[in-house]
């Protein structure tokens, strides 16, 4: 009776917290914005010109104009426009979420020309004076004011500026920051009150030069807040291009890319998946599986709440951290329950070998969720657009996971094993405790070497002889903008177009009289005429775009950049945490289910589009918190079975790698069961839109979890046992020194 009260105070807690999570659920899916290819939203067509007339617009002016753009609109990387550039001096942006006309011209219009002028409007200089760091928050080391930093690259000519307004009259002295400056709208006389706050997104900047200024870096001071000096820094860097941007046609609302039924049907796949993990969770683990379960609403609430907090739109790439982010929670969960487990079939008492067992999985969860978050803060530094709104919804789910399913999960079981209600039925609290089944982990890992070799082999083979089949981000192609007086049929278009590859189609919104339709191809002249010729015959008029893939590859090097500088802070961290074998190991699995990917790409002439970035990425995140837990066990055992010795035998490595499979297998299979259903539900509801990516992203678990239980510790395996068998001087018998007359 005694321990049924002391259990009322924790169920109450328990059921305090689902509650509070439900009354959250409607505001925030209310508040949720979503990606273009999920919800739509709005374009402008902008025809880029060189600043000077007489001066040739090139490839890295657009470049640039692009690059400033995003950093201007997609600060955090969590707003993810899309943005293409068609032909030479065109450049077309898209704004999710962005619903009328004014709202998108105002997120893009400050993206114009930054200059330098006096108080008379007179132009001193332009945005060529800054260097490549442009501008950055610091502050003041004796006031701690916040101000603003700018890179000088032209010092002489800064310098010569800044001495001509110092000599100037007090009130005249003064240096004006300008974006888009009309010379027949705007004037520093009407806009001196609210120059630099105020939201004047034009005159943003108002500073007083008392002398020439001859340094590499200058300081832009005011009263600015924190959030004010980051905003004038964002300001500056985004109007740091070298070119002017005009309007070429009136802004459209755009479809979602794909389809309006997708977001309704990812929304049920979610209820669906969580449904179906809590139960898993519930089988497995019994009482402990409810306390996970609620941790893990808790955790839904809680990455939604600060996505939205920092202005995130979910789009497939936030989808896809958000299913690693999910098998990260769930994992920390099974971890605990296992370790605890563990220590019960030892025959601990339930309060002993929750103890342990959590002292024991701590490591394990801490070691996982630190390498997946390195990388997650490499990407978010130097990724771009996708990239980094991958790693900021990863790096969330990181913090949450941390919070909810470790801390959280640990208090309220704490509190559940304290009120003694399970202290003689630990099986109704954890589940069944079984003698795990011992298996040759070693031996049967050869078949998946062997599997894996011969899809990588064959794959190379296709991309030989074959190649992949590159969609328009890689390849180019061609946008036909289409208007008729009359509704636009497109099964009459796709018609006049059935020998191309078409890669998309739709209305704008709003309307069926205009739209547009993209080809897998740069057209020639001769098949432009013949089409816009056809076209004009159902009464519809053309106008067509050359598809760029500057932004592509900027995005893909950028990509590739960013994934290599993760590989290596992880090869860093786990060499220093492990050892080298261990490092390298780690990022051979990686690799292996990179090239999985891509071999599965080529074999079955799976469009390769941006997109594949997103499932690389969610796939290298799996594999290495799950590679990690492996590892782990492989070390602690190396610790208690062999008291950390320096050298094993070939039986002992083999004998080592195999108890550490077997105390991990029950893991892996559940960790992978529960994020691979999370998967499955999404192509089971029917999202055809999103099917190729979905199915990529559950070949890649499936292989990111042999790979991390069967092939890693065979490859570290052998590597270690190379690395015992080179000799080793310390080992070395010492000499008897012979004395003269004593021992020789």
């Amino acid at each position: 009776m005694k321990e049924v009260k002391k259990l009322i105070k924790p169920l109450l807690i328990l059921i305090l917290i689902t509650v509070s999570g439900l009354f959250l659920i409607k505001p925030i899916i209310n508040h949720i914005s979503y990606g273009i290819d999920l919800q739509g939203g709005f374009e402008i067509l902008y025809n880029v010109n060189p600043l000077d007339s007489s001066d040739k617009l090139t490839q890295d002016d657009l470049e640039n104009t692009y690059k400033a753009i995003v950093n201007r609109i997609d600060t955090l990387g969590v707003s993810e426009p899309v943005i293409t550039i068609e032909g030479d001096n065109l450049i077309r942006v898209q704004l999710p979420g962005v619903s009328n006309e004014e709202e998108a011209r105002n997120r893009i219009s400050t993206t114009a020309v930054l200059s330098f002028r006096d108080v008379d409007d007179n132009l001193l200089l332009t945005s060529d004076v800054l260097g490549r760091n442009g501008a950055k928050l610091t502050q003041n080391k004796q006031t701690f004011q916040y101000q603003v930093q700018l890179d000088i690259k032209d010092v002489e000519k800064f310098y010569k500026v800044t001495k001509e307004i110092s000599e100037k009259p007090d009130g005249k002295n003064k240096l004006i920051t300008w974006l888009d400056f009309d010379e027949n709208t705007d004037s520093y006389e009407e806009s001196q009150d609210t120059c630099g706050k105020d939201g004047n997104m034009k005159c943003i900047s108002s500073a007083y030069v008392n002398e020439g200024l001859s340094s590499n870096s200058v300081v832009i001071e005011g009263n600015f807040t924190k959030e004010e000096a980051q905003n004038l820094v964002d300001l500056i860097n985004s109007g740091s291009l070298p070119t002017k941007l005009e309007e070429e046609a009136t802004p459209k609302s755009v479809s979602p890319s794909f389809g309006e039924e997708t977001i309704t049907k990812t929304g049920i796949a979610g209820l669906i998946a969580f449904f179906l993990i809590s139960l898993i969770l519930i089988f497995k683990y019994k009482f402990s599986g409810v306390i996970g379960s609620v941790c893990l609403f808790v955790y839904m609430i809680l990455v939604f709440l600060i996505f939205n907090g920092v202005g995130g739109v979910l789009t497939l790439t936030g989808i896809a951290a958000l299913i690693l982010g999910i098998g990260m929670a769930v994992d920390s969960i099974i971890i605990s329950n296992e370790r605890v487990k563990d220590e019960l079939n030892k025959g601990d008492k339930l309060n002993i070998a929750y103890k342990e067992g959590n002292k024991n999985s701590l490591t394990s969860i801490i070691d996982a969720n630190i390498t997946t978050l390195i990388a997650g803060i490499i990407l978010y530094i130097f990724g771009e657009s996708s990239v980094k709104g991958f790693a900021t919804m990863l790096i969330i789910t990181i913090f949450v996971t941390a919070f909810t399913t470790v801390m959280l999960y640990r208090i309220l079981l704490n509190l559940f094993v304290k009120s003694n209600f399970f202290k003689d039925k630990p099986v109704s609290l954890f589940g069944k405790i079984k003698t795990k089944k011992e298996l040759d982990y070693v031996h049967i890992a050869k078949y998946p070497i062997i599997l894996s070799l011969s899809i990588i082999v064959i794959g190379v083979c296709f991309v030989i002889f074959k190649g992949f089949n590159f969609g328009v981000d890689f390849t180019g192609g061609t946008n036909i903008v289409l208007s008729s007086e009359n509704e636009i049929d497109f099964n009459k278009v796709k018609e006049i177009v059935k020998d191309y590859d078409v890669r998309d189609y739709d209305y704008y919104i709003g309307s069926k009289k205009e739209g547009y339709i993209v080809l897998n191809k740069i057209l020639e002249e001769n098949e432009e005429i013949t089409i816009k010729e056809k076209l004009s015959d159902l009464k519809i008029e053309t106008s067509t775009n050359e598809i760029s893939t500057i932004v592509t590859k900027s995005l893909t090097k950028n990509a590739i950049k960013s994934l290599i500088y993760s590989l290596i802070a992880i090869i860093i961290y786990v060499a220093i945490r492990f050892n080298i074998n261990f490092a390298i190991s780690g990022i051979l699995m990686l690799i292996h289910d990179v090239l999985i990917i891509l071999s599965i790409f080529a074999i079955f002439g799976i469009s390769v589009d941006f997109i594949i970035v997103a499932s690389i990425l969610t796939i290298i995140g799996y594999s290495i918190n799950d590679t990690i837990v492996v590892f782990d066990r492989i070390r602690e055992n190396r610790k208690k079975l062999y008291r950390n010795k320096k050298h094993l035998t070939k039986e002992e490595l083999v004998s080592l790698v195999n108890t550490s499979s077997i105390q991990t297998i029950n893991r892996n299979i559940w960790t992978s069961i529960t994020t691979i259903v999370a998967v499955v539900v999404l192509i089971c509801v029917g999202l055809n839109d999103i099917l190729t990516f979905n199915l990529v992203i559950l070949i890649g678990l499936i292989a990111g979890s042999i790979s991390s239980l069967l092939i890693g510790p065979r490859v570290w395996m052998i590597l270690e046992k190379r690395s015992e068998e080179k000799p080793d001087d310390d080992d070395d018998e010492v000499e008897e020194l012979k004395i003269k007359g004593i021992n020789s």
